[in-house]
């Protein structure tokens, strides 16, 4: 049974690859002739040729397979249920997805640049409207398929997670899509509100952010949707991977958020503190901050909004787990918010012995205000955050938390990797000074100086976090001495045997193996 599905289910997705590639590329061939664009073969007759033989060649072995398939499953519901249909369904389900996801882009970049006037590739249009169209009946076809299988047969066990793993991996997909589309078209309509001579020409990134966003908006929109039905909510509430997907997303926006905070603070302490170019942007400041400003608003509201549905995820499945998820997040973020400090604290070091031991030396001194504003910033972005985050002496229900031990084996982790490097540099440098291998003239006492930076932060970082794993170890309560149980005919027999002891003999019981 299980060879007959594997034969039947393989087949059948290589010879739908095979339509679905010969289908496109025919189209998109027909449409080079039909706009008279060039082609990207030599030889139009050998395309229509190729794609043609494999389309007709794929598309009889497909249904010929398919339709065994479907009888089967028609026959007997165990087929219908079988976790290998399901493979192939939601295999052919993600392919075909994120192939027109990424063709409907083009297709509305296309367009969107035909609407503002910033294009008039109409054969880019009709080709990926042609791909859409084609990709897009694919999918809707397996995607309907699907949903009869699940009310007729259900949907539990492997079935029901590889459903999860196609809907999440989308929902992810469309997610980024759809903020990155959006922080891309904040930043362009920043620059064209603050620079009078921007204007939207051929090839301005305004058309691609709309694009990238609207397709977002369709993918994340549709599957945030279909995953929040009544039948498959109830089932994905208490699921590893929907919480897998909203800490990957609440992950990256946390991230997102905190480097472009800490690119805004940076560009404005460094124009404070006289830096006319900070990192090479260009004069007008106000441009320079689109990217930043964009960053923070965007993934920040996203921060924000997936926190809230990760709490509402828990809140409706146990306390317990809203418990954990609230743990999770909270050292997600003093993770995040640690490694940005000490970035800041140990570039800060490294700037500060570059330029004390270079003049110390009379060698060429580089700026240093560029350095120091953007080392600084990053200290003070995620100095406080760390600190709102963590806490050394938490409850009992806390201390104990998985969440809890992973940050700190994450951060040890870190700081003796970081600490394991920087020293096998240093004493490279050390020995090369010592050998006379080196540059003479200095440099290797400012290669030590910058790596000594380096093992300085992240000997302070390992050491706090090492004393707090002692101080948790310390604090766990020691757990509670086990009673052994005597059954009453067994404390006969053992009263028996001992009374039959000679008088001061000694005796041991020992543990069962």
């Amino acid at each position: 049974m299980i060879q007959r599905r594997l034969y039947i289910y393989i087949v059948a997705a290589a010879s739908l690859a095979m339509v679905l590639i010969g289908l496109v590329n025919l189209g998109t061939t027909a449409l080079n002739q039909l706009f008279d664009a060039v082609p990207p073969y030599s030889n139009v007759r050998d395309s229509y040729a190729g794609f043609g033989a494999t389309t007709l060649v794929g598309l009889p072995v497909w249904g010929i397979h398919w339709w065994l398939a479907q009888r089967f499953a028609r026959r007997n519901a165990d087929e219908r249920a079988s976790a290998l249909r399901r493979l192939y369904l939601y295999l052919v389900l993600a392919a075909t997805g994120v192939a027109a996801a990424i063709l409907a882009r083009s297709l509305l970049e296309h367009a969107a640049g035909f609407l503002l006037g910033t294009s008039t590739d109409g054969p880019s249009i009709g080709r990926a409207l042609w791909g859409t169209l084609v990709l897009f009946a694919a999918w809707l076809y397996h995607f309907r398929t699907a949903a009869v299988d699940r009310a007729i047969a259900g949907e539990s066990g492997d079935s029901a997670t590889l459903r999860r793993w196609y809907g999440y991996g989308l929902l992810l997909l469309g997610l980024a899509f759809l903020l990155f589309g959006a922080r891309n078209l904040l930043q362009q309509g920043w620059v064209l509100l603050v620079d009078s001579g921007e204007t939207i020409v051929p090839g301005n990134l305004v058309p691609s952010a709309m694009a990238t966003m609207l397709t977002g908006l369709v993918v994340f929109g549709f599957h945030l949707r279909w995953t929040s039905r009544a039948p498959l909510a109830a089932d994905d509430r208490s699921s590893t991977l929907r919480a897998v997907q909203g800490f990957l997303a609440l992950a990256a926006s946390v991230a997102l958020a905190l480097f472009g905070a800490s690119q805004l603070s940076y560009y404005v302490l460094a124009r404070l503190l006289g830096v006319d170019h900070p990192g090479g942007v260009a004069n007008n400041i106000l441009v320079a901050v689109a990217g930043p400003v964009a960053t923070v608003v965007v993934f920040s509201l996203a921060w924000v909004w997936i926190r809230r549905q990760l709490t509402t995820d828990a809140g409706e499945v146990e306390a317990t787990r809203q418990a954990g998820v609230r743990h999770l997040y909270t050292h997600l973020v003093a993770f995040l918010a640690l490694a940005t400090l000490a970035i800041g604290a140990a570039g800060l070091l490294w700037t500060i012995s570059d330029q004390v031991l270079n003049t110390w030396l009379n060698r060429p001194v580089g700026e240093w205000r560029d350095k120091v504003s953007l080392f600084i910033t990053l200290m003070l972005v995620g100095a406080p955050m760390w600190r709102s985050h963590w806490r050394a002496s938490p409850a009992a229900d806390e201390r104990y938390t998985l969440s809890r031990r992973l940050y700190l084996y994450a951060s040890l982790l870190g700081s003796v990797l970081a600490a394991l490097i920087a020293g096998a540099l240093f004493v490279y440098r050390l020995l090369a000074l010592v050998l006379g291998t080196g540059d003479t003239a200095g440099s290797p006492l400012v290669d030590m100086a910058k790596t000594g930076s380096v093992i300085l932060v992240a000997t302070v970082i390992g050491l706090y976090h090492w004393r707090a794993l002692r101080s948790d170890a310390a604090a766990r309560p020691a757990p509670a001495p086990r009673r052994a149980v005597i059954d009453r005919d067994v404390q006969e027999e053992v009263r028996r045997l001992l009374g039959g002891l000679p008088e001061g003999a000694s005796y041991s019981i020992d543990a069962p193996k």
